[in-house]
């Protein structure tokens, strides 16, 4: 889960930016992490995206 906090924090600190602060870095950290959780194995299975597990 390391991962998904990774994007959370990315996902959070953006949010809080204010605008014209220069979020490019934090935006192409979370498109890269976006794309690592999207092709990661555990999501890559349809069962995956309806489990109930954490």
């Amino acid at each position: 889960m390391t991962l998904q906090r990774a994007w959370q924090q990315a996902y959070a600190e953006l949010a809080q930016a204010p605008a014209g602060a220069g979020t490019t870095a934090l935006r192409r950290r979370l498109i890269a992490l976006s794309g690592t959780l999207f092709t990661h194995p555990h999501w890559t299975t349809p069962a995956a995206c309806w489990s109930s597990s954490p």
